[in-house]
């Protein structure tokens, strides 16, 4: 499994590429801009062929989540302590709102985790999560990668691999148990050709499958 996580900057023919990236079969698409407004983000989607939205995962935008049909959304930490402070303020209890999680209003959420501890300490209600850093980023250069190995028992969940991970590397994945990966610097570094980068991480991946 491939998901691709959008650059936090703005890229040149971006919505054309995500648009081409899906045709060509990634998995989920995550749009990730740390610092957009709704309006943003909602002016990215408006561009987007309504045929993308069901592979399409938003950070923190539950509203649009729901008004697009998208295939669910990525809560950030940041996004979680609203969601928290949101729940609180409503009803006085600090437990996850339901309604927000549920499989009824969102197909999927995933979150990042940052050790393997968080594999069985994050809520069983985010079916995937990604794991990071796992090799050395290709996009923020000097943020070193501390997680290569097999990972513990996963909750049956999904974990992808986050940081770093490009075709060098792709091939070790499978074999510590990481259900596929999370790509950003490995595409967004040459835009021009990110659906070729894509086609050859993905071959390799599938190729792990073999060995």
């Amino acid at each position: 499994m491939i998901w691709i996580i959008t650059s936090p900057e703005r890229i040149h023919e971006e919505v054309d590429i995500i648009a081409a990236l899906l045709a060509a079969g990634v998995e989920r698409v995550l749009l990730r801009k740390p610092g957009w407004s709704t309006a943003q983000y909602t002016a990215l989607l408006d561009k987007l062929p309504p045929e993308c939205y069901s592979r399409i995962l938003i950070r923190d935008q539950r509203a649009l989540a729901a008004r697009y049909g998208l295939a669910g959304v990525h809560w950030s930490g940041e996004g979680m302590h609203r969601l928290l402070s949101d729940a609180v303020a409503g009803n006085g209890k600090t437990e996850l709102p339901t309604r927000y999680l549920s499989p009824e209003n969102f197909k999927e959420n995933s979150t990042g985790i940052h050790s393997t501890d968080g594999i069985t300490l994050t809520d069983k209600r985010f079916q995937a999560l990604l794991l990071s850093p796992v090799f050395n980023s290709i996009s923020k250069p000097g943020y070193h990668g501390r997680l290569e190995g097999s990972l513990p028992d996963k909750n049956n969940r999904q974990v992808l691999a986050l940081g770093g991970v490009d075709h060098t590397n792709i091939h070790l994945l499978r074999n510590w148990h990481f259900d596929g990966a999370a790509l950003l610097g490995a595409i967004w570094k040459t835009p021009a050709q990110a659906v070729e980068n894509y086609y050859r991480i993905q071959q390799l991946w599938n190729k792990s499958d073999l060995t």
